[in-house]
């Protein structure tokens, strides 16, 4: 019952509907099922603030015939506000990233709660029965207006607690927040029932949707920021949904080659007019198809079966990208590879179409850089044993079962052993041993590299402490650096504190940096080698002539030692011009003052050949093989 005629809390809601119907009606349209849904809240919120007002004008007014027509204001009144707690109850359901197809339980709970507001409001149509009118007393509800109460809490309180169950596709803080505004309108109902001398239900609901418009529905939450196409995590979900409903559909993914290149020649403010270029045109592309952001320089389309034609589509994309983008005066080249995948057949989950379409983009930036691929013919066989492998990596390094064996150096000059290489060794109970050749690349492109190297370079530092290496004609031991590793603020910082602890001297340790590896931040790596050469850590050029840029790397660096690559060792021994290369090498090397380690030696004419040349250390499987850090120790006590 309302005893007092009070528009202000309505008047508030109105306006707090208009500021979000204002946003709305503001910003790009968004393609996605929850956000018309959410519009249909919001358009049935201000239909029931109207009818509020409507009913109570009616109801308060001294002429009979305005009195009467209070209850059609009442009658749409319950239906359309009661009509929003099952619509809420469905948008949970579509917010949770999850598909109700097959889930019987949770559609015969949308369906009891439908029906029996169906059946209570074409009842109170009908018989006006859900309140009672009284013309001293106002209006007064009944049981089956409670019960209609009952059915709505029920079904806001369902869809809540079917998207905490499936909360993938929202974060819990979100959820959380989601949760207390509609635990708000809840207690607000509940009080509205006590509290009747004012009707104030209307603006808490009003201010828990400008709340889930915050945190849900604004377009910052679900298009990307620079591009305004549907962002990475609105693609997940939707391709989820899909996915669960048995939609087949295919995905086309833009990836830039060289992007970075562009950013570094034409400036990042360039570089995202580029970007928002190329998505304006993948709109254009599909009638129906839907554009996101997959990654900084990737983008996806998704066309479903039926809707375009895949191949019309795919050719359109083909003939622009042999085209220059335009900006003012810059006319850019961008070349783009693009990866085709269809689903069920490339992937019958989300998390192996991402799985194939991540190697499949790794794969193309190896082989096919600029080219049309589709991932059923690109080796999935590998791509899974690359994952087992990167799992493999990941609980080496929680375990701790990675095991780190020397390879012993000979010293031509004191014919003797005077340092080992320590080189990691990995072995899985599934896969077996893993060559480092494949394992370190992995490591090095998931981030597990740095956790990695210095898990070796303890073992390394502990071995010399503990065997007392100092004491031996073991001079120093080499440790592989990655690249990666050299590009932490922390690098120095590390490297000296693992030293300290276990009380080795900077001459006992000599880091190589693989010859291989390109670097792209030549300065970082620079002032971290700088810092450890003055501590009295020396370093090796590994693997020289088999990389980049050789002479840059010598001149860059202050290398101590520079080891030949075992390729160009075997070869100076099958051509006349190889040998020529190689003897001229080592006299280049010795002339720049550096000490030269030839790997791979296997026979004794190479062993003579290599010490008549100069070489300083010689290392391989004529000496001894990579053995474990026992037979080590027991090999240097022999030796010595």
């Amino acid at each position: 019952m309302i005893g007092n005629l009070d528009l202000h809390f309505d008047i508030a809601a109105m306006v707090i509907m208009a500021v979000i119907l204002l946003q709305l009606s503001s910003k790009k349209n968004i393609p996605i099922k929850r956000s018309y849904v959410f519009i249909v809240m919001c358009i049935l919120q201000v239909l029931v603030i109207v009818c509020s007002m409507g009913m109570q004008l009616c109801m308060y007014s001294d002429a009979e015939q305005y009195y009467k027509m209070s209850t059609i204001f009442f009658d749409f009144y319950f239906a359309i506000d009661y009509l929003s707690a099952i619509v809420f109850m469905y948008y949970m359901i579509l917010w949770s990233g999850r598909s109700i197809k097959g889930k019987l339980v949770t559609k015969l709970h949308l369906i009891f709660a439908i029906l029996l507001y169906a059946i209570l409001i074409v009842g109170n149509f009908i018989n006006h029965d859900l309140y009672i009118i009284d013309p001293q007393k106002g209006w007064v509800y009944t049981s089956k207006l409670q019960l209609l109460s009952v059915v709505a809490l029920y079904a806001m309180f369902f869809g809540i607690c079917y998207a905490i169950k499936y909360a993938e596709a929202m974060s819990y803080g979100k959820l959380t927040a989601i949760t207390i505004g509609s635990a708000c309108v809840v207690a607000g109902i509940i009080a509205q029932f006590y509290i009747q001398d004012t009707f104030f239900v209307n603006f808490v609901i009003a201010v828990s949707m400008l709340l889930l418009y915050e945190l849900a529905q604004h377009p910052l939450n679900i298009l990307d920021g620079n591009t305004q196409v549907l962002n990475r995590a609105i693609m997940d979900e939707m391709l989820a949904l899909d996915i669960a409903d048995e939609k087949e559909f295919e995905l086309i993914v833009i990836t830039m080659d060289d992007f970075k290149l562009v950013n570094k020649t034409y400036g990042i403010d360039i570089g995202d007019v580029m970007l928002r270029q190329v998505a304006d045109f993948l709109r254009t592309v599909s009638r129906k198809g839907k554009v996101f952001r997959y990654g900084s320089d990737q983008f996806a389309i998704q066309i479903k079966s039926g809707s375009d034609d895949f191949n019309t589509v795919l050719d359109i994309i083909t003939e622009r990208f042999r085209h220059p983008w335009i900006y003012e005066d810059n006319s850019v080249r961008l070349s783009a590879t693009t990866i085709c995948l269809s689903y069920p057949e490339d992937g019958n989950t989300l998390g192996s179409i991402v799985e194939v379409l991540d190697y499949t983009i790794l794969f193309a930036k190896k082989k096919n850089r600029g080219s049309v691929i589709y991932t059923k013919d690109v080796d999935l066989n590998t791509m899974r044993r690359e994952k087992a492998i990167e799992k493999a990596v990941e609980e080496a390094i929680l375990n701790d079962t990675l095991e780190v064996h020397y390879q012993p150096i000979y010293n031509t000059e004191k014919h003797c052993y005077t340092s080992a290489e320590a080189l990691v060794r990995m072995k899985d109970e599934k896969l077996g041993n893993i060559s480092p050749d494949i394992f370190i690349p992995i490591a090095e492109r998931n981030g597990k590299i740095v956790k990695l190297g210095t898990m070796v370079f303890e073992k390394v530092c502990r071995f010399i402490h503990d065997q007392k290496l100092s004491e031996s004609t073991i001079e120093y031991i080499e440790v592989n650096v990655s690249v990666i590793q050299c590009l932490q603020e922390d690098f120095v910082d590390t490297i000296i504190s693992i030293m300290d602890k276990y009380d080795v001297r900077p001459e006992q340790i000599n880091l190589e940096i693989t010859e291989t590896a390109e670097i792209s931040a030549v300065q970082i790596i620079q002032d971290n080698v700088k810092k450890l050469h003055e501590k009295g850590i020396t370093f090796s050029l590994d693997d020289y002539g088999s990389g980049y840029s050789t002479l840059g790397y010598i001149h860059q660096f202050p290398f101590y030692i520079i080891k030949l690559d075992k390729l160009m060792v075997w070869d100076a021994f099958e051509t006349e011009q190889a040998s020529t290369t190689l003897k001229y090498t080592v006299g280049m090397i010795k002339e720049l003052n550096m000490h030269i380690v030839a790997e791979g030696v296997e026979t004794e004419q190479q062993q003579q050949k290599l010490s008549s040349l100069g070489c300083d250390y010689l290392q391989g499987w004529y000496y001894s093989k990579a053995v474990p850090s026992d037979q080590f120790a027991s090999l240097i006590k022999k030796a010595s």
